[in-house]
């Protein structure tokens, strides 16, 4: 496929018929889409390496390209940016027309992504988490779906609300501040409210919405919603590179940290599962640092394997 017409494509300018061109060329082969995506990771390096060194406004701002990708995109490494096949329908007499690509960022273990989207709503994802969004927001509402944990800033227009779909609640904001927790993998969910208001709506058992007010947050217990209050705002400083913790199972926290470093832990020693610490640290002291601090309060000690993929604690 011509780079050219990538390029056009990822940029929102082909025309109907280059786009119907990628997205057949992408669906004939998996090599296709390898190569979609390497060409895809090439063009957001064009771009961020213009925002670098063009004369726009310092932090804060961002592009008006069709991605926003630009000066408002912060990595703290290297995750990747999958491009979805345009998607397509056909209306009365048969003719196909376009319907909005969708972008998806896949944030890796050990890794954390922020970017704005089009509409000014700024996004933190954690590790392990998807985030699928339009390129642009056009229909009358701005959904997205999530998987795993993102806080949200979200632009205030109160004639297009920001609906974030996960797979158990759907949640409606207009403007606010909000923690988003949706790991599917261990059929977890949690909404934090800071800020404004949001709406959750139950999927699984449907039912009256629930609206939280500020410092309140919803948890997914027993097959149902349970609203509490915040009581500490440490449990969201993951975007500020912190890992707290607060009468945590031993073993809940290796979980933690095998999502933060990408790393294996096997605890050999069982009698520390059900240890409950309390702690705050940043995420580059490093997860050797943290478990030697860890060392003081319970007795124990670990090693690596010797590929260094795996920490036994014994």
């Amino acid at each position: 496929m011509d780079r050219n017409v990538l390029h056009r494509f990822f940029a929102g300018t082909a025309s109907f018929e280059e786009e119907e061109a990628v997205c057949d060329w992408v669906d004939a082969s998996d090599k296709n889409r390898e190569e979609l995506i390497r060409e895809r990771k090439y063009f957001d390096v064009l771009l961020l390496h213009k925002a670098k060194n063009s004369s726009m406004p310092q932090s804060g701002h961002r592009f008006s390209l069709p991605f926003v990708i630009g000066e408002s995109l912060k990595i703290a490494a290297a995750i990747s940016v999958l491009v979805m096949s345009a998607l397509y329908i056909y209306n009365s007499v048969s003719k196909p027309a376009p319907v909005l690509a969708m972008n998806k960022i896949v944030v890796p273990p050990g890794q954390r992504a922020n970017l704005t989207l089009s509409d000014g709503t700024n996004v933190w994802l954690n590790a392990c988490s998807e985030l699928t969004y339009p390129a642009s927001f056009t229909e009358e509402s701005r959904n997205v779906s999530l998987k795993g944990e993102a806080y949200f800033d979200v632009s205030k227009d109160a004639e297009h609300p920001f609906v974030v779909q996960t797979k158990k609640c759907d949640i409606k904001v207009l403007g606010t501040e909000f923690n988003v927790q949706a790991d599917e993998s261990d059929c977890e969910f949690s909404a934090a409210l800071l800020e404004g208001s949001i709406e959750l709506t139950n999927k699984m058992n449907p039912g009256p919405s629930i609206r939280l007010a500020p410092m309140q947050k919803a948890e997914w217990t027993g097959g149902k919603i349970v609203v509490d209050s915040i009581r500490n705002l440490d449990n969201y400083r993951w975007k500020e590179g912190l890992i707290c913790f607060e009468d945590m199972r031993f073993a809940d926290l290796m979980q933690r940290f095998e999502k933060t470093y990408d790393i294996r832990i096997v605890i050999q020693n069982k009698g520390l599962h059900d240890y409950k610490c309390s702690g705050k640290c940043r995420v580059s002291d490093g997860v050797d640092f943290i478990l030697q601090v860890l060392q003081r309060s319970t007795r124990f000690t670990f090693f690596r394997s010797d590929d260094n993929t795996i920490i036994y604690i014994k």
